[in-house]
Order: C-alpha cells, then structure tokens, then sequence
C-alpha cells in the first residue's frame, strides 16, 4: 500500500547484536538477561523490578530483550525488511550507525567498519538505494574518522553523520572540528542525542572530565549513567553553533520523555534550571539549522498533545522531524502502532509537516 505522504523515519537502527559490547548491562543485570527465553520471561522479570522499585533496572531488561529478539538476526538487511513491512511502499529511512568501541564496556564482535562496508553494500542494492539513508557514527576517538567520514559520503552516498555524546565527549569536541566544517561546507545533517539515558560511557571518571571545558562547572556525580548527562545537556550545542552557525543538526528525542512529562507538571526542575524539553526549543528558535526529532519520545500518548501544541509554535514547528528510534520503540509498543497512533493523533496536516516536509528540509532532499 502507498501513502499519499512521502514518509520519512528520521531515526531508526538496523545493527544487530554484534556491535553491542560484552559487557554492556551492569553485571547484576547480566545473569538474569542470559535467562531471558522469549517475551513471556522478559516481562514477568522486568514487571518483578519494577514493582520492587528498580524501574532503570526493569528498563534495561526489555531493552536487552530487544537486542535478543531482533537483533540477532543475521544482518542489517534482515532487520531493514522487518521495518519495511510497518510502513507504505516507497518509505525512507534514516538508519543511524552506532560505533560502542570506547564506551569501555568490553569487546565487539564485529567492528565498527565491517557494520559501514554491510551498510553500503545495502545501499548499492537498486530495490534499497533511495529508501535507505544511511548516518555515519563519529566518535572523536576514532582514528582516521575524517577519511572514513568521506569515503562513505562521496564514494558510498552516505547521507549523514550520528553523535552520542554519552558515549564519552561533548558535541563540540574539537577533535571533531574537521568532521564539522566539512558537515558545514556541504550541508551534511548531523543527528545527535540529546535525551537523558540510554547507552553511556562505563568507564573511570576522572577529575579532568568532571570539569566542563567551557563553562569551568565541575560535576559531582559519581554514578555513569547520571555523569553522561553532562556530556548531553541541550545547552552544549549553543557552543556548537556558536562555532559552526550553518551545521544541519537533530537534536534527538527532543530533550526525552522523561522531560516532556516534568515540562508538563512544572517548567522548573529541581536544580533551578530549564527541563531539557525547554532547552532544546530555546537551542530551535536561537538557531535556524537546528532539528528535533521526537524518536522513542512520543511512545507515551499522553505526550501528544504537547506535540500538537509544539506544532502550533511558528518558530519551530518547521523544524521537528518524524522518527520511532526502531527498534527500541518496539520496548512500549510495535513500531506500526506507534506510527499509526502517531499519525491519528497529530492529523494529517500535521504529519505530513513533520514526516515529510521538514525531513526534505533536513535532508537536503528536493524531490
């Protein structure tokens, strides 16, 4: 079936379970993940954490039952048909690449180069060539980064570029200041998250790190997964654009859905700053190359109508962009209902904004 929209998913993964490092969940975590044996397990499991208080905990056995159930298929192109088959014929799909290598959480089974030459070699495929829009990972510790960089958007057309920063650095770290005039020069989108969570750095934190490079504040927190956050505060990318005022970039997940819900119950947090819903609208309406996409985000409805009242806001309503972060929406609920709820939701004025045209923006696409 094909839709009247030119649909296009601005966030999803195909990597399979490969690229996932050894020791990815917390050690307590792992034992009970290996038990895992099918949906039926993973819930009970996970519901058991929850009720005893361990929600994040409950959080990351789903998660690793995802990886299970999808991402141990054979190969990206397995998992690109299953995301086809949510969507009309002809969708378009951003696929973002991850690089974990230097989260210090253990050994890969496959590279980081061995995913980008599979990925290409999907891209090279005439029947998936214009569906499949591919983002290069750039982490600063990748040696020869600028090279590869390169090679795969002028040689492999390559659409784009993927930051985590809380897998160790700032978005404006300077050893990626050659990645970013060449992003800059040739109109190359850069899609970043900029949501509380998800994977983080595992390593020692040490005292330099606890001191940020700008504003000279110097972090106490101890625990990882809390200190990554630094490294992704939606204000960070006023530096970035400060430097490079035309970089394209997508500020992904729209601060989380965490934030959405204190937005909704009060502006201010508990440390006297701006909630990072708030953040990263002042980051839209500063700057007219910055994107937010609304991946994992909108999988609680409850959220929606603060999505149809952002769309209302002249400012930046041009510039929020359709995405589901496939296959971790599949956590909450499938992929299709989560577009399909989506699209009733927002009505199709408003769909076809966010999942077509301020895309083409993005994306640099004209047809």
């Amino acid at each position: 079936m094909k839709s009247d929209i030119q649909i296009i998913n601005c966030h999803t993964h195909i990597f399979n379970r490969a690229i996932v490092p050894d020791r990815f969940l917390p050690a307590i975590v792992q034992p009970i993940a290996n038990l895992l044996q099918g949906d039926n397990t993973a819930n009970g499991i996970s519901h058991f954490f929850s009720l005893i208080g361990k929600k994040e905990t409950a959080l990351l056995i789903k998660r690793y039952n995802q990886f299970l159930k999808i991402g141990d298929l054979k190969s990206q192109l397995e998992i690109f048909k299953l995301l086809q088959q949510f969507y009309p014929v002809g969708t378009k799909f951003c696929v973002l690449t991850m690089d974990m290598e230097f989260m210090k959480a253990g050994k890969v089974k496959q590279n980081f180069k061995s995913q980008l030459q599979e990925l290409a070699t999907i891209k090279r495929d005439p029947a998936y060539k214009d569906l499949i829009l591919p983002f290069i990972f750039i982490h600063p510790e990748r040696i020869g980064l600028f090279s590869l960089v390169r090679k795969y958007i002028e040689e492999e057309q390559f659409t784009g570029l993927k930051m985590y920063p809380p897998l160790g650095y700032y978005p404006f770290d300077e050893r990626l200041n050659q990645v970013f005039a060449y992003a800059e020069a040739y109109g190359i989108p850069i899609t970043s998250h900029c949501a509380r969570g998800g994977v983080f750095y595992q390593g020692a934190i040490t005292s330099e790190m606890r001191k940020h490079p700008i504003t000279g504040k110097v972090y106490p927190y101890n625990k990882n997964k809390f200190f990554t956050d630094i490294y992704t505060d939606p204000d960070n990318y006023e530096y970035l654009f400060a430097k490079y005022p035309n970089l394209k970039v997508n500020l992904a997940h729209f601060g989380g859905f965490d934030e959405w819900e204190k937005y909704l119950q009060n502006t201010i947090d508990n440390t006297g700053e701006l909630n990072w819903y708030e953040k990263v609208k002042a980051v839209l309406i500063n700057h007219k190359n910055a994107f937010s996409d609304i991946s994992y985000t909108l999988f609680e409805k409850d959220l929606i109508p603060l999505l149809n009242i952002t769309l209302q806001d002249p400012l930046i309503k041009d510039r929020v962009l359709f995405g589901t972060d496939y296959y971790m929406v599949e956590q909450q609920a499938s992929e299709k209902e989560f577009s399909i709820n989506l699209r009733a939701s927002i009505g199709e004025d408003n769909y076809r904004l966010i999942a077509e045209q301020n895309p083409k923006r993005f994306l640099n696409l004209n047809y």
